[in-house]
C-alpha cells in the first residue's frame, strides 16, 4: 500500500493510490459485484472499470478538462458513482450536489465553485483507455446540509479525502466479503466517506438504498440483500425496529451511524433485535470521519480515527477539559469555494473549529455533548438544549424532541409523543430531572419533526406550525 507524505511529514493514501486499488480489483476480481443498484441490477468490478474510462473519454468531449470543477447532480444510482470516478480519474474536480436541487440552488453552488460545465450521470459503453494521470493536485468538491445556513461548498484534496476513507474502512475491518448497505445521499460526505470510497478500495460491494428510503423498506432491504454492514441515521433506525422479524438479521455485523445523537433505547432495541451494535460515527464534511464508537467501549464516546487530532479551546484558550472541539486531519485543509474569509474564520492555528462541545481525553476518546451555537442563555444561566432533549425523550411515550430558540417565540421544545402524553405531563417529568429554568417556556407537541435526507431536523416547516397552528 504506497502513500506519499504530507506537508507535516505524515504519510498519505491519495488519488493515485485509490485508483490503482480499483484497477487491480478489475484484473484479480472482474466479476465481483462492485455495485449493485435499488433495483437489484449488479455491475461487476471488471464492467466498472471499464465503465469509469470510457465515461471519463465522454466527460472529456462535453466540456470537462483537468483541473477544472464539473458539477454532477448526483442520485443515489450507478450511473451517479461512474460519473463521479470518471471525472475523477479524467483530473477534473467533481462538484457533487443533489439532483433534485433547483435550477436556483444548482446555480448557486456552481458559483461558488466556479464550475463551468454540469453534467448529467451517465454510464458510456464506447470502450476508451484510461485517462492519463493528473499532472496535479486532485480536488473535490461537497456540499454541506446547509441546516444551519445557506449550504456551502467546501474544496478537498483526495489525498486527505483517501487517506481518511481507508483509516476508517481499517478500523471498521472492512473486506472483499462485505456488501455495505448505503441509504443516505451519495452527494453527502457522510455516505461518501463511509462508503463509497472505503468500500471500492476495499473491493466490497456497495449496495445503494433507494432515496429517499422509506422507512418500512429497510429492514426488508436489509435482509433481501443480505447486507453485512449498513450506512444510515438514527431516525431511519428507530424506524426500522417496528419492521423487525423476530429471527433478526443474521448477516448483519456492522450499524454505522450519524448525524445526530442515538437514543439509548433505540440503541438498545437494535441491538436487542439484530446482535449488532449500533456504532456512532463522528464526522463533518469538512473533515471527513473524526471519530468511531469501539465496539466494546462506552457508548456516549468515539474514538479517533488514525491520523485525527482532536482538543478543546474555552474561552479563547486551548483546554485539557471540556470546550469547543476542534480537529486536524492529515493532508492538507479543506476551504470554503467562493467564501475564503469564511474559511479564515474556520480555522485556529490549523485547527479547524467544528462548532461542537465536548470533550476529549488522552487515550483519543472523544465525546461530544452538544453544539456551540445552540447553547442558549435563559436568565443568565446557560442552558444546553442537548441536555433538555435527553431529558424530554427519557419520558415513556415520547419519541422524539428537539429543543430550540427563537427570535419571537423563546425557549421551546417540539415533540413527538403517543397521544396520552401532555404537555402537563411533560412538565411534571421534566421537573423531576432539571433544574426550573432549564426547563422551555413552551412544549409543543407536533406529528413528526420534519428532516433532511440526512435524517438532520429541518426548523422552518416546525415555527411555520407554530404561525399556522399546526403545533399545540
Amino acid at each position: 500500500m504506497t502513500r506519499s507524505a504530507d506537508a507535516d511529514g505524515r504519510v498519505l493514501l491519495g488519488h493515485a493510490a485509490f485508483f490503482d486499488r480499483l484497477r487491480r480489483w478489475a484484473v484479480e476480481r472482474p466479476t465481483a459485484d462492485a455495485v449493485i443498484a435499488a433495483d437489484g441490477t449488479a455491475l461487476p468490478y471488471g464492467r466498472l472499470v471499464a465503465a469509469v474510462a470510457a465515461t471519463s473519454a465522454h466527460l472529456r468531449d462535453n466540456g470537462a478538462r483537468p483541473g477544472e470543477p464539473v458539477a454532477i447532480p448526483t442520485g443515489n444510482s450507478v450511473a451517479s458513482i461512474v460519473t463521479i470516478l470518471a471525472a475523477a480519474a479524467l483530473g477534473a474536480v467533481p462538484l457533487l450536489f443533489d439532483a433534485g436541487a433547483t435550477e436556483q440552488e444548482r446555480s448557486q453552488l456552481m458559483r461558488l465553485a466556479e464550475a463551468r460545465t454540469c453534467v448529467p450521470p451517465v454510464v458510456a459503453r464506447e470502450p476508451a483507455a484510461w485517462p492519463e494521470p493528473p499532472a496535479h493536485v486532485q480536488e473535490l468538491a461537497l456540499v454541506t446540509s446547509g441546516t444551519n445556513g445557506l449550504p456551502k461548498v467546501v474544496g478537498k484534496h483526495w489525498a486527505a479525502v483517501v487517506d481518511n476513507s481507508v483509516r476508517f474502512a481499517e478500523v471498521a475491518g472492512y473486506g472483499d466479503a462485505d456488501r455495505i448497505l448505503c441509504t443516505t445521499p451519495l452527494h453527502h460526505a457522510f455516505a461518501f466517506g463511509v462508503v463509497l470510497v472505503p468500500a471500492l478500495f476495499t473491493g466490497a460491494t456497495i449496495v445503494l438504498a433507494p432515496h429517499p428510503p422509506l422507512p418500512s423498506a429497510l429492514v426488508p432491504l436489509l435482509a433481501e440483500t443480505r447486507a453485512t454492514v449498513v450506512q444510515s441515521v438514527p431516525f431511519l433506525y428507530g424506524a426500522a425496529l417496528e419492521t423487525m422479524p423476530s429471527h433478526g438479521l443474521p448477516d448483519l455485523r456492522l450499524c454505522v451511524s450519524a448525524g445526530e445523537p442515538l437514543r439509548p433505547a433505540v440503541r438498545s432495541a437494535w441491538l436487542e433485535a439484530t446482535g449488532a451494535r449500533l456504532r456512532d460515527q463522528y464526522g463533518a464534511t469538512e473533515l471527513g470521519q473524526i471519530g468511531f464508537a469501539a465496539p466494546d467501549g462506552p457508548d456516549d464516546a468515539c474514538r479517533l480515527v488514525p491520523g485525527v487530532q482532536a482538543r478543546t479551546r474555552l474561552d479563547g484558550e486551548w483546554s485539557a477539559g471540556e470546550g469547543e472541539l476542534f480537529v486536524r486531519v492529515p493532508g492538507r485543509p479543506s476551504r470554503y469555494l467562493g467564501q475564503d474569509e469564511l474559511t479564515q474564520r474556520s480555522y485556529v492555528d490549523g485547527w479547524f473549529r467544528t462548532g461542537d462541545w465536548g470533550t476529549v481525553d488522552g487515550s483519543g476518546r472523544i465525546v461530544v455533548t452538544g453544539r456551540v451555537n445552540r447553547r442558549v442563555v435563559v436568565g443568565g444561566r446557560k442552558v444546553d438544549p442537548a441536555e433538555v432533549e435527553n431529558a424530554v425523550r427519557s419520558m415513556p411515550g415520547v419519541r422524539d424532541c428537539v429543543a430550540v430558540v427563537g427570535e419571537d417565540a423563546g425557549y421551546v421544545a417540539f415533540v413527538v409523543a403517543e397521544p396520552d402524553v401532555t404537555e402537563l405531563g411533560l412538565r411534571r417529568h421534566l421537573a423531576a430531572l432539571l433544574s426550573s429554568y432549564k426547563i422551555p417556556r413552551r412544549l409543543h407537541l407536533v406529528p413528526a419533526l420534519p428532516r433532511t435526507t440526512t435524517g438532520k431536523i429541518r426548523m422552518a416547516p416546525l415555527w411555520q406550525g407554530l404561525t399556522d397552528g399546526s403545533a399545540t
